[in-house]
């Protein structure tokens, strides 16, 4: 396997705080709290590692294909696929990436293939540490928070933050501290949850969002944070099938709607300014 620090752009954690994984020290924030208690379930927001059974992990393994295909299909993957767009536009070997809240991790392999992907994640299970960061040298993880990012300033010219800032207590102070590890002039891609579109407003908001967004305010938000919109999108358009039917996901169509409340999604590409 290559050695990650080969890869350029790798970005250096400020914390000399670790834990040890699956035989492997993945670096952990100063500032995060993080627990090891239970097992890991599908929707769990434990901080830190998760732990996962050995059946669970078999589990998680056998099915994951089927996960990505129902997800790939039905769910809000192709938000990735804009920001897949943009990547290709914006990014070369010479872009400082950094995902936060990256999930499965997935929007790596659109990265030019010499950079390294850097990450920030708040909880992450064990099993994803064995799928992706024991066979991806060029993932550099970090555990923590968007509030608290350990990096210096000026570090990054390239975000992704992908359906998580509506999951964040301080979402104000999580924008700034995007700016802040930014250096002038950097994209950041953001899309967020439409915290009062049509879905919602039939089934009630997901249990963990702490914020429910319209446009203006989070376009306003943004913008007191020092990121100025060079392109935005609303889309996801909604279909009320019965969840139990297509494996527990809401089905999703990338249709953009004229009316906000018609899409589930803002996505939008920001300039830092500074």
């Amino acid at each position: 396997m290559t050695n990650g620090t080969s890869f350029k752009q790798r970005l250096s954690w400020t914390t000399t705080r670790t834990m040890e994984v699956c035989g492997l020290k993945i670096p952990v924030s100063e500032s995060l709290a993080i627990s090891r208690s239970g097992d890991a379930g599908w929707d769990s927001n434990v901080a830190g590692v998760r732990p996962n059974s050995s059946l669970k992990s078999t589990m998680k393994r056998m099915i994951w294909p089927v996960i990505r295909f129902s997800e790939n299909i039905l769910g809000h993957q192709f938000l990735q696929y804009t920001l897949a767009r943009w990547i290709r536009k914006y990014a070369n070997e010479n872009t400082a990436f950094l995902e936060c809240g990256p999930g499965d991790m997935s929007l790596r392999r659109f990265l030019p293939r010499a950079i390294a992907y850097n990450a920030v994640e708040f909880g992450v299970s064990e099993f994803q540490v064995r799928r992706v960061l024991a066979r991806d040298p060029r993932v550099n993880l970090v555990l923590g928070s968007i509030e608290s990012i350990p990096l210096a300033d000026n570090s990054v010219d390239m975000v992704a933050c992908v359906e998580m800032l509506q999951h964040v207590p301080d979402v104000d102070k999580g924008l700034s501290e995007l700016v802040r590890v930014c250096r002038p002039g950097a994209k950041v891609m953001v899309t967020v949850a439409n915290g009062h579109c049509v879905k919602v407003k039939t089934k009630g908001a997901n249990k963990h969002f702490v914020h429910l967004f319209t446009e203006a305010d989070f376009r306003a938000r943004a913008e007191r944070a020092g990121l100025q919109v060079l392109e935005h999108e609303q889309v996801g358009k909604w279909v009320p099938v019965p969840q139990s039917l297509i494996g527990g996901h809401s089905m999703h169509l990338p249709i953009h709607s004229k009316a906000e409340e018609d899409n589930c999604y803002f996505v939008y590409l920001f300039g830092v300014q500074k």
